[in-house]
């Protein structure tokens, strides 16, 4: 007899959307969404109407699987625990940063930390996405079970093995439509790498120019901006690009990144966080350390410097689609 889950979410992300259809392709799956509301008194009314349907229908779920550990995790846990199923937390890395200045992270606010802190101490088995988050809720919380499962690529196979000539082209991507997270994933230190390199096209895909236009004064010549486009518009760019940039202050795992990689850009990317773990020997690691990363980037380009792991060979040999849902199955 199928397993009856609960997954809870806030945003139905690529991420959310992945592990939704490794869910259902072995258990019954029903979808809740926390709203994710601004404001006290909206999230107050998110929480009860979540009391509620947890008081009602807990008891027909086996487990509850929920994608990060914050405000919408709590009830899901505890009423688990008060009713003896499992549950299940996706450390996805927003939840155990804390960035002060940039206000980003769940631990800058008091009270999501408390509920953040409490999903990971308490849920069956929390499932990180890389090492690096892992080593995170081990010092953050170190009673909480942890399982690394990385997350997965899963891409057009067909159009990887399309052979398109690669031009001297430099892309980052990024969902960029706060200042937060122009700043978190690196943006203004792209776009002055762009400015002391003129001979070089670059790219930044996904960002909001109008909703961010008082950071956009003086962009050098040579750099392209372009909002959210189709996801198979953005396959064509990853393989026409030479190199992807990664140039994040805090990244937990990177799906651009990974994305980019299996299209066979050479990753060049700060040593911060999970993007490590995802290029390895396929790119290179820097400090965020503007010359350092105009060096590499001269140094692929110019000296035709290859790594030593080809970053297609990378993705597929550990961010297989395969190796996330036979590790979910097992631990469920």
């Amino acid at each position: 007899m199928k397993k009856n889950i609960l997954l809870v979410y806030t945003n139905f992300s690529t991420f959310v959307k992945t592990d939704h259809e490794i869910l259902s392709e072995r258990y019954h799956v029903e979808k809740y969404q926390y709203k994710p509301v601004k404001g006290l008194y909206r999230n107050l009314l998110e929480f009860l109407k979540q009391f509620f349907f947890l008081l009602f229908h807990i008891r027909k779920f086996d487990a509850a699987y929920i994608w990060f550990a914050d405000y919408h995790s709590f009830l899901p846990v505890l009423f688990s625990m008060v009713f003896k199923k499992k549950s299940f937390v996706v450390i996805g890395g927003y939840d155990v940063a804390r960035i002060q200045h940039l206000a980003y992270g769940v631990f800058t606010s008091k009270l999501r930390g408390f509920f953040s802190l409490y999903s990971m101490n308490h849920s069956s088995v929390n499932l990180t996405v890389s090492k690096y988050v892992d080593r995170k809720v081990n010092w953050i919380a170190p009673k909480a079970n942890t399982e690394l499962i990385y997350n997965c690529v899963s891409l057009d196979k067909n159009a990887a093995k399309e052979i398109i000539k690669k031009e001297n082209l430099i892309v980052t991507v990024g969902l960029i439509e706060k200042e937060q997270t122009f700043y978190i994933k690196g943006i203004d230190t792209f776009i002055e790498v762009a400015r002391l390199l003129p001979q070089y096209k670059f790219l930044i895909i996904g960002l909001n120019s109008e909703k961010l236009a008082h950071l956009l004064n003086n962009l050098p010549d040579n750099l392209t901006i372009k909002e959210k486009i189709p996801h198979p518009e953005l396959v064509a760019y990853y393989q026409k690009a030479k190199i992807y940039c990664q140039l994040s202050r805090s990244e937990s795992f990177g799906m651009a990144l990974a994305e980019a990689m299996y299209f066979g850009c050479i990753p060049v990317v700060t040593n911060v966080g999970g993007l490590p773990e995802i290029v390895s020997s396929s790119g290179v690691i820097v400090k965020r350390n503007i010359e350092n990363i105009v060096n590499a980037i001269h140094d692929l380009l110019i000296l035709s410097i290859v790594p030593k792991c080809n970053s297609k060979h990378q993705i597929l040999s550990d961010f297989k689609l395969e190796y996330r849902k036979k590790s979910i199955y097992d631990i469920i």
